[in-house]
């Protein structure tokens, strides 16, 4: 029971090497794998992945180019399968189904996670930045081995923007233009809701603790360091 209750979806409408392999090449639509470097990434056997690779091939799922003795795969966006699938892999193994997972850990601690910018409004290319913005108890502490594990594994910068129950209603109050403009554009809802937020911080107002009434913004992107 519990081995079904952990299968991801995917994994559950393919076998698990075509999966990996629709995972990889369709949320990086533009980028050539090879397939060594592709076995890798899956943590597979390259032979593991030629059969798949010729399948989805002659399908017209992936195209295939030679340079030398080096062969190359990647998404064919011109399938007509390809909106409906990369749909399916993003809802299922993408960045947004991953960061529900993680901020799922903090429980109550996160009381509003959404992405806004071009990923929220599907204007992202395969190596755009994500924006995410956090309202909670959580600190960069919390969520920098977090983000960096998505960043790894996506090969994408998560860019965080913390704020505290109150100090996000103080500046929504105000009218802060980053805010009022972030929640008129179109976001991506990964926990909670404004309207819980508010009926929320209305509860606990009065029993905030004195650096939480300060109103100090804790605004500056979780990013891990980068070599290179």
């Amino acid at each position: 029971m519990n081995a079904v209750n952990n299968l991801a979806p995917l994994d559950a409408i393919f076998p698990s090497i075509r999966a990996g392999v629709l995972s990889s090449a369709l949320l990086e639509p533009q980028r050539w794998w090879y397939l060594s470097e592709l076995a890798r990434h899956l943590g597979a056997r390259p032979s593991s992945l030629q059969r798949e690779l010729v399948s989805l091939v002659s399908s017209g799922i992936l195209e295939r180019r030679q340079d030398g003795r080096r062969v190359y795969f990647r998404a064919n966006s011109s399938s007509p399968v390809f909106r409906d699938l990369r749909g399916l892999v993003e809802k299922t193994a993408g960045i947004v189904p991953a960061l529900v997972q993680a901020l799922e850990a903090f429980g109550s601690r996160i009381e509003l996670g959404l992405i806004y910018g071009s990923v929220a409004r599907r204007e992202e290319r395969a190596s755009s930045d994500v924006d995410l913005m956090i309202v909670g108890s959580v600190g960069q502490i919390d969520l920098v081995p977090v983000l960096r594990k998505l960043e790894d594994r996506f090969r994408r910068e998560v860019n965080a923007m913390l704020y505290s129950p109150q100090e996000f209603r103080k500046r929504l109050a105000a009218g802060d233009h980053f805010l009022c403009s972030v929640l008129k554009g179109k976001t991506i809802l990964l926990r909670g809701s404004l309207d819980e937020l508010g009926k929320t911080s209305a509860r606990r107002k009065g029993s905030s603790s004195p650096d939480q009434r300060s109103g100090t913004r804790r605004d500056t992107p979780p990013r891990s360091p980068r070599s290179g």
